[in-house]
């Protein structure tokens, strides 16, 4: 018996390059936060950008999938934050149609917005929001 099986494209990869690609060297971007003294003496230089999945479903006889990733943006200064924060969130907006690392993203959607997230470290700044992205292997 031969079983028709859908492996999805890995969609928190997929937002990491597309937000590397877009940030160039502005932001340090990672699926696992560094830990210290790594993370300390990055923050000090630039932000860091976290993408990682936290859920989704597929869809359409399983011929999408729709992950949510969560964005999380570290800086030292809340402003610094907030702007990257918002380039982010935009550059995420036109990341429909992009294909990349085995799939294709055919729609996006703001699942929450940006705001301010608990942060133990006081000298540092976290913003994060969800997106939402319909995928489907290219």
């Amino acid at each position: 018996m031969v079983i028709s099986i859908t492996v999805f494209p890995d969609a928190e990869l997929m937002v990491r390059n597309f937000l590397a690609e877009y940030f160039d060297s502005d932001a340090h971007l990672c699926t696992v936060v560094p830990g210290d003294p790594e993370f300390g003496a990055l923050i000090e230089e630039q932000a860091v950008i976290r993408t990682i999945r936290i859920g989704g479903t597929w869809r359409v006889r399983k011929a999408l999938d729709e992950p949510s990733v969560d964005i999380d943006v570290w800086a030292s200064s809340l402003s610094t934050a907030r702007a990257i924060a918002n380039r982010a969130r935009a550059a995420l907006e036109a990341m429909t149609g992009d294909q990349r690392d085995g799939g294709l993203v055919t729609y996006t959607s703001e699942i929450s917005g940006p705001g301010r997230r608990p942060e133990e470290n006081p000298n540092v700044y976290r913003i994060g929001f969800t997106v939402g992205l319909c995928v489907r292997p290219a």
